[in-house]
C-alpha cells in the first residue's frame, strides 16, 4: 500500500500553510495581537495532527504495523508534534509544547536511525533541550543531547541520507534527490553541538563546554552556515577561555580564524545594490567588531607576559609542581587536535606573527608588547573617549598593563622607571578624562594603580641613589616627586571609600576583595611617608607621624577584617615592628625640634 498523491497534497497543503502563517504572517501581526498567526497554525496543525493520528489507527487496526507507509505517517506526525510544541512553547504555553514534543520523541525512537526518523528525532530533542534549561535542568538537556549526538553519529556512519518533511510530502515518482533532508541534519546537528556547549557551561564542566564550542564553530565553517561577523566574534570569545588556561596555541589559532574570516568578509561586505544607509550600518558593524578581536588579540598578549613573568618570579620547587599539574591535566583532557582546530583555514601567515611560547628574554617580550599596542591601536581607532568612555577607559588600562609587563622584563633600571611613568601617564591621563561621580570604579582602579607605578618608580630611583653617600639634591627631588605622586593617588583611593564627613570611617557593604585592596592602600601610604627625604627635622616629624597614623589605621583595620587580612601577613609582620620602632624615631626627631 501507498499513500495516495491526492492525500498527500492535502497533507502538504495544511503543512505549507502552517509554515507559511509562523515564518511570514507573524512578522506583520499587530503588538496588541502578536500571536495571532501563531494561534491559526497552531489550529491547522492540530487539524493536521488528528488526521494523521487517525490514519495510524486504522493501520494499526488493519494490522499492517511495520509497513512503509505506518513509517511515513509517524514521521510526518512527528514533524507536526515537533511543529506544533513549537508553537505552544513560543505562546507560553509550555507545558503542552512539552507534551508534544515527548510525543515526537516516543513516535521516532524505534525509527532515528532511518531517513524518515533522524530529523524530527533531532530536532525535538534540540527543542526539549531548551525547555529543559529554561527550568535549570541542565544535566538532564545533556543527557538527552548526548543520546541525539551518538544517533547522529550512527546514522551517518550508515551512509544514507536523511529526509526533510517536505520530501514526506512528495510522492515517490516526483521525489527529487536535492539533498535537503541531509543539509537540515547537518544544521540542527550543528545547533545539538551548541546547545551542549551551553549545558555544560551551566553545569560547571569549562573544557567539555569549549569542545562543543569549537565543533559548532568548525561545523559551521565546514557547511558554510555562518555570519561571518558572528563567527569571528564568537571564535574570538572562545579564545578568551583558551587564555584562561594558558594554553596560547589554541587561543592564537582561533583569533587567526577571527580575523581571517573578518579580512575576507571585508573584501566583499558592501554589495551594489545596497543603499547608502545600508553600506553605512554594515561598515559600522564591521569596524566595531574588528575593533573587538583586537581587543580580544592584545588580552592574549597582555596574558601572555603575565604568565611569563610568573613562571620566572617562580622557584624551582613551585615550577616543578605547576609542570606536574599540567602534565597530569593534559594527560586527563587528552586532547585531538580536531578539538580546537580549523583544519579548512590557512592560518599559518597570521599565527607567524605572534609567539605562543612564554617570554625568557626582553627581546622576546619586546616582540609581544609591540604586538598588544598594535592592536590597541586597532581598538582605540573604533572606541573613542567622547562616545565609549567605558571601553575607551578599559583600552587605556591596558596600554598601562602593558607597561608594567615590559619593564619586568627591562634590565636597565633607568628604562624601568621610564616604562613605569608612561604606565602612570596613561592612567593620569585618563584620571583627568573621566569623572568619578559617574566612572568611580575605574577611576579607582586607576588612582591604585598609578600610585602602584609611582611606587615603582620611587624603588628603581631609590637603588640608584643607594651607592652614594651623598645624593645631589637633584636626585633627591626626584625621588620626593615619584612619592608624592603615589601618596597622592594612594590617597585618593582611600578618600573614595570614606565616609563623607569621616576621615577613618570606611564605607559600608565592601567585600573582602575592596577590604584587602584598602588594607594595602594603607599600608603603601604608610611606607611612602616614611621613604620621604628631607632635611628639615619639622617636616620629618610630620612625615613620621603621617606615616605611624596610616600604619595603625592598617593595622587596626586588619584586626576588625581578619578574612579579608589573611594574605597580608607579611604587611602586619612589618607594620607591626615599625609600630614599635617608630614611636622611638619620632621622640628622637622631636627632640632635635625642641
Amino acid at each position: 500500500m501507498v499513500i495516495p498523491k491526492e492525500v498527500l497534497n492535502d497533507y502538504k497543503e495544511l503543512f505549507e500553510k502552517s509554515s507559511q502563517l509562523v515564518e511570514q504572517d507573524s512578522r506583520t501581526d499587530p503588538p496588541t495581537d502578536p500571536y495571532r498567526s501563531h494561534y491559526k497554525a497552531r489550529d491547522v496543525l492540530l487539524d493536521l495532527k488528528k488526521q494523521l493520528d487517525e490514519q495510524l489507527i486504522s493501520i494499526q487496526a488493519a494490522e499492517e504495523e511495520g509497513c512503509e507507509d505506518e513509517l511515513c505517517y509517524k514521521s510526518m506526525l512527528g514533524f507536526t508534534c515537533r511543529d506544533l510544541g513549537r508553537i505552544y512553547i513560543y505562546v507560553e504555553e509550555v507545558s503542552e509544547g512539552e507534551q508534544l514534543l515527548n510525543r515526537c520523541l516516543v513516535l521516532m525512537e524505534p525509527h532515528k536511525h532511518t531517513p524518515q526518523g533522524i530529523i524530527p528525532y533531532v530536532s525535538a530533542v534540540n527543542e526539549l533541550s531548551i525547555v529543559l534549561a529554561s527550568r535549570q535542568e541542565y544535566k538532564q538537556a545533556v543527557e538527552l543531547l548526548l543520546k541525539a549526538d551518538k544517533s547522529y553519529e550512527e546514522f551517518k556512519a550508515s551512509g544514507q541520507v536523511a529526509l526533510a518533511v517536505a520530501d514526506l510530502y512528495s510522492p515517490p515518482d516526483e521525489l527529487q534527490a536535492t539533498h535537503g533532508g541531509g543539509k537540515e541534519l547537518e544544521n540542527l546537528y550543528t545547533l545539538c553541538c551548541f546547545y551542549m556547549a551551553q549545558m555544560y557551561g551551566h553545569m560547571g564542566e569549562p573544557e567539555k563546554s569549549a569542545q562543543c564550542c569549537h565543533r559548532t564553530l568548525h561545523r559551521q565553517l565546514q557547511y558554510k552556515s555562518y555570519d561571518a561577523v558572528d563567527f569571528a566574534l564568537n571564535t574570538a570569545t572562545l579564545s578568551q577561555y583558551y587564555i584562561g588556561q594558558e594554553r596560547f596555541a589554541e587561543a592564537r589559532h582561533h583569533l587567526a580564524a577571527a580575523t581571517i574570516i573578518m579580512v575576507e568578509h571585508e573584501e566583499h561586505m558592501l554589495k551594489p545594490e545596497m543603499s547608502e544607509q545600508q553600506k553605512a550600518d554594515v561598515t559600522e558593524t564591521f569596524k566595531h567588531r574588528y575593533a573587538d578581536v583586537a581587543r580580544c588579540w592584545a588580552k592574549y598578549g597582555l596574558l601572555l607576559l603575565q604568565t611569563s613573568k610568573e613562571r620566572l618570579l617562580r622557584d624551582d620547587e613551585e615550577e616543578e609542581q605547576e609542570q606536574k599539574k599540567l602534565a597530569a591535566a593534559a594527560e586527563k583532557l587528552q586532547l585531538d587536535e580536531a578539538d580546537y582546530r580549523f583544519e579548512d583555514l590557512d592560518l599559518t601567515a597570521i599565527e607567524r606573527r605572534i609567539s605562543c611560547d612564554y617570554c625568557l628574554t626582553f627581546d622576546d617580550a619586546k616582540l609581544v608588547f609591540h604586538f598588544i599596542n598594535e592592536w590597541l591601536d586597532v581598538a582605540k581607532d573604533y572606541y573613542k573617549a567622547e562616545t565609549e568612555a567605558t571601553e575607551y577607559a578599559k583600552i587605556m588600562q591596558d596600554y598601562a598593563e602593558a607597561y608594567e609587563h615590559i619593564a619586568f622584563f627591562e634590565e636597565q633600571p633607568e628604562n624601568q622607571a621610564k616604562m613605569q611613568k608612561r604606565r602612570a601617564k596613561y592612567l593620569e591621563d585618563l584620571l583627568d578624562l573621566l569623572d568619578p561621580v559617574c566612572y568611580l570604579k575605574i577611576c579607582r582602579e586607576c588612582w591604585y594603580v598609578a600610585g602602584t607605578a609611582h611606587a615603582a618608580i620611587l624603588d628603581i630611583r631609590l637603588d640608584a641613589i643607594k651607592s652614594n653617600q651623598l645624593p645631589t639634591p637633584e636626585e633627591v627631588k626626584r625621588v620626593n616627586q615619584s612619592c608624592l605622586k603615589a601618596i597622592k593617588h594612594f590617597e585618593s583611593y582611600v578618600k573614595s571609600y570614606l565616609v563623607s564627613g569621616d576621615s577613618q570611617k570606611w564605607k559600608p557593604g565592601m567585600d573582602d576583595e575592596e577590604v584587602r585592596t584598602m588594607l594595602y592602600a594603607h599600608f603603601h601610604i604608610g611606607r611612602l611617608y616614611y621613604k620621604l627625604i628631607s632635611a628639615h627635622p619639622q617636616q620629618q616629624l610630620e612625615q613620621l607621624n603621617q606615616c605611624l597614623t596610616y600604619y595603625k589605621r592598617f593595622s587596626d583595620a586588619c584586626d576588625q577584617h581578619k578574612e579579608a587580612s589573611e594574605q597580608l601577613q607579611g604587611e602586619i609582620g612589618v607594620v607591626r615592628e615599625m609600630l614599635e620602632l617608630l614611636p622611638l624615631k619620632i621622640n628622637t626627631v622631636k627632640r632635635r625640634v625642641e
